[in-house]
């Protein structure tokens, strides 16, 4: 998380690592950060094994990802295709 945010609204969650959060708490934290405190995006950087990725929820409804590993490629786009979603590469 981001520190000013993390101090400010979430400092128990400040230089933690996350994945140790349920799905549940980590989308709770995400729509309450976007929707009812209106911050404009939430940037979320993951790690597969020594690979780092950023996942950018922006305005509640874009949602960027970059530098995904191709492990995480296909994992993504198993969830969008489920979910009736595609990529699009720009």
């Amino acid at each position: 998380m981001d520190h000013d945010l993390a101090k400010e609204t979430y400092p128990d969650l400040l230089d933690r690592d996350l994945t140790e959060l349920p799905v549940a708490d980590l989308l709770e934290i995400s729509k309450k950060l976007i929707v009812t405190d209106h911050y404009l995006w939430v940037n979320v950087l993951f790690k597969d094994k020594k690979h780092y990725s950023l996942l950018r929820i922006e305005s509640g409804i874009d949602v960027d990802l970059y530098k995904l590993s191709k492990k995480s490629k296909k994992l993504v786009n198993k969830l969008l295709k489920r979910n009736g979603l595609f990529l699009v590469k720009y």
